[in-house]
């Protein structure tokens, strides 16, 4: 199986950690660290940003609301990546922010070290593993993503969050020259069980829903969005049928992809009903049965990272891939279009783009 060829002697008698180092304190990372610690396990968090986690730094505190509910105290957080640093990291920043969290962590790590970044979005493993390099790591760590957040949630305050759910069977996979195993063995027990090994980082990235869900719905409803006396829910009121029938070509081109690169993913509506056990014909319908979603509001701006994240790092790099393998993606390139323009733009300067023969040297 690709991604178990480093350290596989070390996986005898390996356990479960019980330290975990959270790396982002938005949506997920609050949602994470205060699970984490209410399931006992000793948490740290990073936020590059210390206004933002003030309150947590101050009392060690994360109050917790929905299907995980509680107060969570965590041993310490910080801005500072040297005073929370630990041997197993969860990565938790939109992946727009994955370089700056690799030049902070570049001097810390070993090659025992597990970095899991949640989610990697499209080839972020492998972009983080580059930018390590870049900046000087001595030696590599084991580098996991995952195919998508196990969190549907939302951050209420700067101390506090709501978890809707938790998906099932979150895709996972390392790095070739990581061992999935040992990630694995080690992950807090907590969270195992929501995860499923996957054999390469091209399922992972390829299976990015993110850039199915999040960029055209934004696109479609910008007058919404700015218009400040209207507040919506983004995928009850934001996604109609049309946009959905939209989100389903984006989804073909997608698929058509990684077929290309000989890999077979599923569809976002497939995704949907076996991580949110939801029914439907079509994406549209595994849209409105999922319970999880009703709460979820729209973004104040188009400049969030539904676009500034997975435009660059999730359509672009499947455009590239098309377009060296003689794929058309006519809707994808359609909305990367509308983001450069609308935004003044040039995701395609910005965004990840790795030929295939770079690419199977990693997968």
């Amino acid at each position: 199986m690709k991604g178990e060829g480093l350290n596989s002697g070390i996986l005898k008698n390996t356990k479960a950690t019980d330290r975990v180092f959270v790396c982002g304190a938005g949506h997920q990372g609050l949602s994470m660290a205060a699970h984490l610690a209410l399931c006992g396990v000793k948490v740290t968090l990073w936020n590059r940003t210390m206004k933002n986690i003030e309150n947590v730094a101050t009392n060690k505190k994360i109050y917790c609301e929905g299907i995980v509910a509680g107060v969570a105290e965590i041993e310490k957080a910080s801005d500072h990546v040297g005073d929370v640093i630990s041997d197993f990291v969860m990565v938790t920043t939109p992946s727009s922010a994955h370089r700056d969290v690799a030049r902070e962590l570049a001097p810390y790590v070993h090659k025992n070290m597990i970095i899991i970044l949640n989610p990697g979005r499209t080839f972020g493993a492998i972009d983080f593993l580059r930018a390590l390099q870049e900046f000087g790591a001595k030696e590599l760590p084991h580098i996991a993503e995952t195919q998508t957040i196990v969190y549907t949630c939302r951050k209420i305050s700067s101390n506090s969050t709501m978890i809707f759910a938790l998906k099932q069977d979150v895709e996972i996979a390392a790095l070739r020259n990581s061992n999935i195993n040992y990630i694995m063995d080690k992950m807090p027990n907590c969270l195992k069980p929501y995860f499923k090994k996957v054999n390469s980082v091209a399922i992972t990235s390829f299976s990015n829903v993110g850039m199915v869900l999040h960029c055209s719905p934004v696109m479609m409803n910008i007058g919404w969005i700015e218009t400040e006396k209207v507040d919506f829910k983004y995928y009850y009121d934001g996604i109609s049928k049309s946009v959905a029938n939209f989100l389903e070509k984006i989804d073909n081109e997608r698929i058509t992809v990684a077929r290309s690169c000989g890999f077979e993913i599923e569809s976002v509506a497939n995704w949907m009903r076996r991580s949110y056990k939801v029914c439907g014909e079509n994406l549209y319908e595994c849209i409105r049965n999922n319970m999880s979603y009703r709460e979820i509001d729209a973004p104040s701006t188009i400049c969030c990272r539904y676009i500034l994240e997975d435009v660059p790092n999730g359509l672009v790099p499947i455009e590239y891939l098309g377009k060296e393998l003689g794929v058309d993606t006519l809707n994808i390139s359609t909305i990367i279009n509308l983001a450069n323009s609308v935004l003044n733009k040039d995701f395609r300067k910005e965004g990840r783009q790795f030929s295939f023969e770079i690419l199977k040297s990693y997968i």
